[in-house]
């Protein structure tokens, strides 16, 4: 019974996902485009490739699986909001990454945008796309709250350039990181209001940023970038810390509110997720192989650490870690 309810959901999500994400991203590239003339300016190629890419994938994997709860797809403006989420992380980002602007500015940015006086073409969307999303959320002070806790999570990522932060520093940052900036789309959703739905999509922010971490050690490393993932030399202590943090995902998906079969289906679709990250750890434990611990990251050639998920052998791997997690079996590796 497990094995056609899995088949008939993941096929059923893959199809959705092939037919829908080249529209989905042609929208995006209408938006960007209407907002580039708005405001003549351009979003750098890097940055629109992202947003025009990465918008479509939550918007299947993770925000139409959480609307599901409620027997429903996100609504036309729904995905319109995701988009604008998509262009305001992206812009961020760009914004704390390259250093652009002064910390006090970025501050104030993001923090009293109805104030803030931008600069760039970069800053005046930012601005505007922030103001825009401020006025659709129905609980403001509760999205508000998770704005300053993204903020400040991104503050402290900085913290991650130090050789001496301390794992522990480490993973505090990765959580709130990733859990906050999830966090924040939950409001751009018409969902029931309360504590456990909060904390599914906060816990499950934490597990997609310690699974880009694990597939970002290459680039991570070279950067100076310090995360669980490149800060260790033992495979089993990596892979245990990232289990840790599926269990605290599952955790909060079995105290949601709904049909423990609705909960399955959600579990089924979102295993993709932890299942990349499982087969990313499988090539460290290929690059450990029998020696007490891996060589520091630094000496591993890039190939060693760049995982191709467009090759089949890592498909039918992603495939099989995803049956396994969603029918919650304890995974050998």
């Amino acid at each position: 019974m497990y094995f056609i309810t899995y088949s008939y959901n993941i096929i059923c999500l893959l199809a959705r996902m092939l037919f829908g994400l080249a529209l989905s991203e042609r929208k995006t590239a209408e938006l960007l485009k209407n907002i580039e003339s708005k405001f003549n300016g351009k979003f750098s190629p890097t940055t629109f490739k992202k947003i025009k890419k990465f918008q479509g994938i939550q918007q299947y994997i993770i925000n139409d699986s959480f609307a599901k709860f409620e027997n429903r797809t996100t609504n036309t403006k729904e995905r319109e909001n995701n988009k604008l989420y998509f262009v305001l992380a992206s812009l961020y980002d760009d914004l704390m990454d390259e250093n652009i602007v002064s910390q006090a500015i970025l501050n104030e940015m993001f923090l009293n945008p109805a104030q803030a006086t931008p600069g760039s073409f970069s800053e005046t969307v930012l601005i505007d796309t922030h103001l825009k999303l401020l006025s659709l959320v129905h609980h403001k002070e509760a999205y508000q709250k998770v704005l300053n806790n993204i903020h400040q999570a991104q503050i402290d990522s900085l913290e991650q350039l130090k050789s001496d932060i301390s794992l522990d520093r480490i993973l505090s940052i990765t959580e709130r990181k990733g859990g906050y900036s999830l966090l924040m789309c939950r409001h751009y959703i018409e969902m029931s209001n309360n504590e456990n739905i909060d904390n599914c999509w906060y816990q499950l922010g934490g597990m997609i940023q310690m699974t880009n971490d694990l597939y970002d050690i290459y680039k991570d490393t070279v950067a100076g970038i310090h995360t669980f993932a490149n800060t260790q030399n033992e495979f089993d202590k990596i892979r245990d810390q990232y289990v840790s943090q599926i269990h605290k995902y599952k955790t909060s998906v079995e105290k949601l509110d709904y049909d423990d079969s609705k909960k399955l289906i959600f579990q089924i679709k979102l295993s993709l997720i932890p299942a990349l990250g499982f087969v990313a750890l499988e090539n460290l434990k290929q690059l450990q192989g029998r020696a007490e611990r891996l060589k520091p990251f630094a000496a591993y050639p890039r190939k060693d650490l760049i995982i191709d998920m467009e090759k089949i052998k890592n498909i039918v791997k992603l495939i099989k870690y995803s049956y396994q997690i969603a029918k919650n079996k304890t995974i050998a590796i």
